[in-house]
């Protein structure tokens, strides 16, 4: 489960049969449709055609997989509300507000949900008792591992349509990040134009305050992360300039305090998901982890700012 430790499932009931991993599994499924069918819904109207037909497509799985375990008749359980918070990760959703939803952000947390669920299944597998619910449990860890991998390259693929789209040159392709020298070049860049633009609005607020401090250290921590001999490799440090000499995206229609807000709250969606494009691309383990650690703090100022 990225961004957080897997401790809570010691504290669930176990399944002792396979009829009761059946159930829970029943339950996960429908709670998967249930979450898809109202982003499609909340968002009818308001997202492009596009991100309905996938939220649609995705619930459509997840009623199909429930439907096939009822088909093999596993009764329907409760989920323990603790097994909900953690595997359907509330606060991942905030990247995902109606106005600004697409298909890569739709992606990244099915991505997200069957990581999760892989680790749910691999733990009650190594826990359980019952051969027939440990075999059940491996089953399904690896069929979320598989799902996982093939939401990869769908999400690679709807990352790269919406880097052709306008205001993605505010950051570079993820594909040129292969060291950690790179990643924290590009991130001080990103930083330090989401720095200058939350420092110029004109709203007197204390969440924009704050992610203004925080995008502060930010930037102070990767000025000290470089050290002199680290440079980015030809291609990056080329686009890197550039972006560098353009200040990054500006919208000059937003003047008031909505339109501000409004406009941060986007680039602060964009560099998460351009950090999270580099995690999930990532060869090197210490790119990895970093670029993980970004998308979190970048994920904090977004759940902020969209609250406020």
């Amino acid at each position: 489960m990225r961004g957080r430790g897997a401790g809570f499932l010691a504290e669930l009931t176990m399944p002792r049969t396979a009829g009761q991993l059946a159930a829970l599994a029943l339950a996960l499924e429908h709670e998967a449709e249930r979450r898809y069918l109202a982003f499609a819904e909340e968002t009818r109207g308001v997202a492009p055609p596009e991100v309905g037909s996938l939220l649609g497509r995705l619930a459509g799985e997840h009623g199909a997989r429930a439907g096939r375990l009822s088909a093999g008749n596993a009764a329907d359980a409760r989920l323990p509300e603790a097994l909900r918070s953690q595997v359907f990760a509330e606060e991942e959703t905030a990247v995902c507000n109606q106005a600004r939803l697409t298909p890569y952000k739709v992606l990244a947390f099915a991505v997200a949900l069957a990581q999760r669920s892989f680790t749910l299944y691999s733990y009650l597998a190594a826990a359980s008792q019952d051969p027939a619910a440990r075999d059940s449990a491996e089953s399904r860890a690896a069929d979320e591992l598989t799902r996982a991998a093939d939401l990869r390259r769908e999400r690679r693929r709807a990352y790269r349509v919406e880097r052709r789209s306008p205001g993605a040159e505010a950051y570079p392709p993820p594909a040129l990040v292969e060291s950690l020298a790179d990643l924290i070049a590009a991130a001080q860049i990103v930083e330090e134009a989401l720095a200058r633009h939350l420092a110029e609005a004109i709203v007197a607020d204390p969440v924009l305050s704050f992610c203004l401090e925080a995008t502060r250290r930010q930037v102070q921590e990767l000025k000290r992360a470089r050290g002199p001999a680290d440079h980015p490799g030809a291609a990056l440090a080329e686009t890197l300039a550039r972006l560098a000499h353009s200040g990054g995206t500006r919208d000059p229609q937003a003047k008031g305090s909505a339109d501000q807000r409004r406009r941060l709250l986007t680039e602060c969606e964009s560099a998460f998901t351009f950090y999270d494009a580099v995690a999930s691309a990532a060869a090197d383990e210490a790119v990895l982890l970093k670029a993980q650690e970004l998308s979190q703090a970048a994920l904090e100022r977004v759940k902020r700012l969209a609250a406020a």
